[in-house]
């Protein structure tokens, strides 16, 4: 009778869902502690609380920038700027009015992880997963990454993905709650973390007009009917390039193109010859074996569905369903989206210094991740738990080798 009483006040979704996290929670722990204890200590390697600590200054520039040479500051004008898009600065301010600049960062984006977990296995439950096969595949799209590496340090780069993936991964639930606007908004906030997440602000909009082009009487107008869906995205946007033209009297401007890095550069931040060397290593470039050890590239990463297995899954569920031409037109619209994230993430100079795998190819899991939801099947064939085990469990590895060969 008490266990009855007990599973109703708490549902095995709910139970599953603490499991998860508990386990995830004492996995930061215990990497944390191989690592000297890093959890509860502060990653000077963040931009974010700099950036908060001098807005509660009331500056838009970084004051006694000498301080800080080991950061990528952004130089207009003769004064120095934190040179990433806001979002996780706005998060940080809590936090450094109350810890200043020596903010608990660590515990932060260990959280950032957490929060994407939950949201990953809401997802699958949304679909009708189990809880159990839901945890599975939320566990795999946070831990079977580069983003298992990314949560349990708090450097700049880190924090932006992270908090990237939370914002994509709510856009992602919104969507299959069929709160739209709200998918879109939160969309938005993912611009103010990684920038190119605004490709998914027309997939998304066009997918949502083409699944209630009948109740609207054709697309076209079904088009318009998503009024609702650029609200958010044009105030949050707003608030973007207002704050970009304050500081660089450009509302698209976010500060990189004025890092010293890429103004030395011949071809600047972004460039068309940087495409293909770029795609050859992330197609192609292998892990070798070398006089009894793993050589794993470091810089410019390697095949990058060997670091984020989740994208090789992907990839055959897909194929699968065009030979049988099952395809749905949100299907082909989240293909091209992430095709073309993909290809522009390529010409960029770098594809993300000091890393894993290619850890910018993280920024599109959460569309992969939704794909999967929907046109997955109920249950995980054996090649997909194989798959997704390994993925998690190379990356864990792939957590230490980062700590200790970096």
């Amino acid at each position: 009778m008490e266990t009855n009483k007990l599973n109703k006040a708490f549902p095995e979704r709910s139970r599953t869902l603490l499991a998860l996290l508990a386990v995830m929670g004492l996995g930061y722990f215990l990497l944390s502690d191989l690592m000297g204890g890093t959890l509860f200590q502060h990653q000077y390697w963040d931009s974010y609380s700099l950036q908060a600590w001098n807005w509660l200054q009331g500056r838009t520039y970084v004051a006694d920038p000498e301080n800080y040479t080991y950061l990528e500051l952004a130089i207009y004008q003769g004064r120095y700027y934190v040179s990433f898009p806001p979002l996780p600065s706005v998060l940080m301010l809590p936090f450094v009015a109350l810890f200043g600049l020596e903010t608990p960062n660590n515990v932060i984006i260990g959280c950032y992880g957490l929060i994407a977990a939950a949201l990953a296995y809401e997802i699958m439950l949304t679909v009708g997963r189990s809880p159990r096969i839901s945890a599975f595949w939320a566990l795999v799209c946070v831990w079977g990454s580069n983003m298992m590496w990314m949560t349990t340090n708090a450097g700049v780069w880190f924090q932006a993905q992270a908090l990237n993936m939370v914002m994509c991964l709510a856009a992602v639930l919104c969507a299959l709650k069929s709160r739209k606007a709200l998918s879109t908004t939160f969309l938005a906030l993912a611009v103010g973390c990684r920038p190119l997440s605004a490709i998914f602000l027309p997939v998304f909009a066009l997918a949502f007009a083409w699944e209630e082009r009948e109740q609207h009487g054709g697309f076209f107008k079904s088009c318009l009917a998503q009024w609702k869906c650029v609200v958010g995205p044009i105030l949050i946007g707003a608030c973007y390039m207002a704050y970009n033209f304050v500081r660089f009297h450009d509302p698209l401007e976010f500060g990189h193109n004025y890092l010293p890095e890429f103004m030395r550069a011949e071809h600047g931040q972004f460039h068309i010859s940087y495409l293909w060397p770029n795609l050859k290593r992330l197609l192609f470039e292998p892990i070798r074996f070398q006089d009894g050890l793993l050589d794993i590239p470091l810089f410019q990463g390697f095949m990058f569905y060997v670091a984020n297995p989740l994208f090789l899954i992907y990839l055959i569920r897909f194929l699968i369903l065009a030979v049988k031409k099952d395809l749905a037109f949100g299907d082909i619209l989240l293909a091209a989206g992430m095709l073309l994230e993909l290809l522009l993430t390529c010409m960029h100079r770098t594809l993300g210094a000091w890393q894993f795998g290619a850890r910018y190819t993280c920024d599109m899991l959460p569309f992969a991740y939704m794909f999967l939801a929907r046109r997955g099947t109920k249950r995980p064939a054996t090649w997909e738990l194989l798959v997704g085990g390994l993925a998690v469990a190379f990356n864990v590895y792939g957590a230490m080798h980062m700590y200790f060969n970096t």
